[in-house]
Order: structure tokens, then C-alpha cells, then sequence
């Protein structure tokens, strides 16, 4: 709301609750002080918002695949393993595997809930 007038909304969005979950909703609103329909429009801003930027994405990783990268090679060294061109190459492919999912799943983590791995 802007200016201390209400903003009309003309749609609506439905969806069906077990008890339990109606209960954990009504709680949760009561907790901030909004009605119902406030929290749960509260909610779902918030989880439209999620989205991490494609730059954030992008240098996170870059910056996981490194780290993985350097952790395998510190701890190849540490256990004697010979590091030749073959290796390098299986270490960037493995980190160049999962960077981009490893990245959206620590930015959500951080955005989200809070419960970051």
C-alpha cells in the first residue's frame, strides 16, 4: 500500500490446506500481526522475489568450481596422487559439472529460508 490508500485487487489465487497446514498458516499470520490473506500475499511476493540474478549465478560459479577445484588438487597432493594433464582436465570437467546448480541452490539457500547447506 502507497499513500495510505488500499490497492484494489481484482484477482485472486486459491489453493486447498490440510488442517495442520491451515493451522500453521492462521499461527504464522497471527505471529505478525496481519490477517490471513495478508500473510499468505506476503509469502508469495516474497517467493516470487527468489529468483538469484544471472550475475550472481555466474560468479558464484565460478568461484565453487574453483574452490572444489583447489581442494582436489591439495588434497591429491597430500595423498601423493600424481597430477598430470588427464587429472586437470577431470577436475575442471567434475567442477564444471554442477557449478551452475551448486550456485542457484547456495543463492536460494541464502535468499530463502535461511537454511543454507
Amino acid at each position: 500500500m502507497t499513500g495510505g490508500m488500499k490497492q484494489l485487487r481484482g484477482r485472486s489465487l486459491g489453493t486447498r490446506l490440510s488442517e495442520p497446514e491451515y493451522a500453521q498458516c492462521e499461527k504464522a499470520a497471527v505471529r505478525r500481526e496481519q490477517t490471513l490473506s495478508e500473510w499468505c500475499r506476503g509469502v508469495l511476493e516474497a517467493a516470487t522475489d527468489r529468483a538469484p540474478a544471472p550475475e550472481a549465478v555466474a560468479m558464484l560459479a565460478e568461484i565453487l568450481a574453483l574452490r572444489k577445484i583447489m581442494i582436489n588438487l591439495i588434497y591429491g597432493e597430500k595423498a601423493g596422487e600424481p597430477l598430470d594433464e588427464g587429472r586437470m582436465r577431470e577436475l575442471i570437467e567434475a567442477a564444471d559439472a554442477e557449478k551452475s546448480a551448486k550456485a542457484i541452490e547456495r543463492l536460494r539457500g541464502v535468499s530463502g529460508n535461511g537454511n543454507e547447506s
